[in-house]
């Protein structure tokens, strides 16, 4: 599919779609997009319409230590959901939206919905090619789902939470220079564990235009 253009001003000079993700500085301002610190579990572009289907991200710097990767499949883990969860969320959909503060790890503080930088999807979305059902809610991006209380909105997406981030649902990389990841957005969650401010950490993203979630 084509490319997903970025909407910031952290991309190539002669690419609109090419993302820089680091901590690089130019005239002591930083230059890169998500630069520093942990970033919750989330899926690229989950806040529009036509989410991104994959991503590739290349390493060109990295730190010594943390800054790693974690993955997590969204398959296994609404195949792990309790059978009341899945019933209560069947063909319920979630508010999704832009809001990239890894750092805000209290979710009292998230950004209100937006034209143009939210959108609702299923909370749990089949995947065109395989047919299966994967979790699409994410701790850093999913506002609440649409049609149920606050309250049981943040009971429900806090099962799922925990449920996405069991440790067997997932694999941590740890980055080399030259390393290259290419990922599926519609079944799998990605995270950032912390790292030195102080290291180099600078990486190249592309992402690639999918469809809407079913």
């Amino acid at each position: 599919g084509p490319l997903s253009p970025i909407h910031t001003n952290h991309h190539s000079e002669t690419n609109k779609a090419v993302m820089y993700i680091g901590n690089r500085k130019k005239d002591g301002k930083l230059v890169g997009a998500l630069p520093l610190g942990e970033m919750q579990f989330h899926s690229d572009q989950c806040y529009k319409e036509r989410p991104a289907m994959g991503t590739m991200l290349y390493a060109i710097e990295i730190p010594a230590d943390g800054g790693n990767t974690l993955f997590a499949n969204a398959y296994k883990a609404y195949e792990a959901l309790p059978a009341d969860v899945k019933e209560r969320v069947a063909g319920r959909k979630a508010v999704q939206v832009y809001d990239y503060d890894g750092g805000v790890l209290d979710r009292k503080h998230m950004v209100e919905p937006q034209a143009g930088v939210s959108y609702a999807h299923p909370v749990a979305r089949t995947h065109p090619a395989t047919g299966r059902k994967a979790l699409y809610v994410n701790r850093l991006m999913t506002h609440h789902i649409e049609g149920l209380p606050r309250e049981e909105s943040e009971r429900l997406l806090g099962i799922m939470f925990a449920t996405i981030e069991r440790p067997e649902f997932m694999y941590e990389h740890r980055w080399r220079v030259g390393d290259l990841l290419l990922w599926d957005n519609r079944c799998t969650l990605h995270a950032r564990r912390d790292f030195d401010p102080t290291a180099s950490r600078w990486l190249r993203r592309v992402t690639i235009q999918g469809e809407r979630p079913q």
